[in-house]
């Protein structure tokens, strides 16, 4: 008995510095924390890298809470920052940060996001909107389908709309055929993008058709983006068969020729906005063509796109010749 006290003891002394600097790097990260509210507070807007808010490489659970806080009851302005330092926070630190993607996984930093961060109808809710449905998967939404639902409800904003077009809550489907009735929406393009991924096939032909229509380069990016948006299986089907485009897009550039770039980069970010977890649909990740087919797999296998088409030939950005003089 003797000697098992004192091996006690002996491990009670030695865990002691451990447990003592964990405290002292937990206090340390609320006070930058706070820091950083009273800075928001002072008017001072949030400048990433975010620092001093981490432990162990990942946002420190304290400091989730104390912005979590004050993200519910802040000024407008300091809302606003509060979701820019807890985005950057998130992304940062996401694991598939370092494969070259740009995605939130953080479940504490998304629980704040659609709690607090929807509180209340302000710039800081429609920067909380903004980024959950960019950088957020579908299925990471679902689990917040109600705050969406209730917030769209509340005060509809375009952010909203377009928040449960990605999420798709089955409830948010009455709200947006209701609201999409009224004159102030009837024509509104984000709400006519909510209603197409509810089920609206008119709103849905209507965009499908205009991407089916587009002849340039141009006309295809423009319409690709409302696909993308209201992702149903079938518009990211069509989305996922236009991988092969051999459309360009004419960019700015300097010297002789015209500056390109593949309408293809286009068609991948309008597939990425629906799988921000997929690595290879991000256009940075595009260096050969091989990167090509590495893209056109994940649609095969999760669209059931067969390629028919030879591919045109690689290009990410580049010059077109000069066209001849007359």
């Amino acid at each position: 008995m003797k000697r098992s006290a004192t091996l006690f003891i002996l491990l009670n002394a030695l865990m002691a510095p451990e447990a003592y600097c964990n405290s002292t790097q937990r206090t340390a990260v609320s006070i930058s924390a706070k820091e950083y509210i009273d800075a928001f507070k002072r008017g001072d807007d949030f400048v990433a890298p975010s620092k001093g808010v981490f432990v162990n490489g990942q946002p420190d659970g304290a400091a989730l809470e104390l912005l979590g806080k004050e993200l519910g009851v802040g000024s407008p302005g300091v809302r606003e920052n509060i979701v820019k330092l807890l985005v950057d926070m998130g992304r940062s630190t996401d694991p598939l940060t370092a494969k070259g993607a740009d995605a939130l996984h953080n479940q504490h930093i998304l629980t704040l996001l659609s709690g607090p961060g929807l509180a209340r109808e302000d710039l800081g809710r429609e920067a909380a909107m903004e980024a959950l449905r960019k950088l957020a998967t579908p299925r990471d939404l679902a689990s917040f389908g109600e705050a969406f639902t209730n917030a769209l409800t509340k005060e509809p904003t375009e952010e909203a709309f377009l928040l449960v077009a990605k999420a798709k809550p089955a409830k948010a489907g009455d709200v947006v055929e209701n609201l999409s009735k009224l004159p102030r929406w009837q024509h509104v393009r984000a709400a006519r993008i909510a209603h197409a991924a509810f089920g609206s096939t008119a709103d849905e032909d209507s965009f499908l058709a205009a991407a089916a229509a587009a002849t340039t380069g141009e006309a295809l990016a423009k319409a690709l983006v409302p696909l993308g948006l209201l992702g149903t299986p079938r518009s990211l089907k069509v989305i996922a068969e236009l991988l092969r485009s051999p459309l360009t897009i004419e960019i700015p550039g300097h010297g002789p020729g015209k500056s390109v770039k593949s309408v293809r980069l286009n068609v991948l970010d309008a597939l990425r906005y629906n799988f921000p977890d997929q690595p290879v649909l991000y256009p940075n990740n595009i260096n050969r063509d091989e990167d090509y087919r590495t893209a056109e797999r994940f649609c095969t296998t999760t669209f059931g796109v067969t390629y028919k088409d030879p591919p045109p030939p690689y290009l990410k950005y580049g010059n077109a010749p000069p066209e001849p003089h007359p």
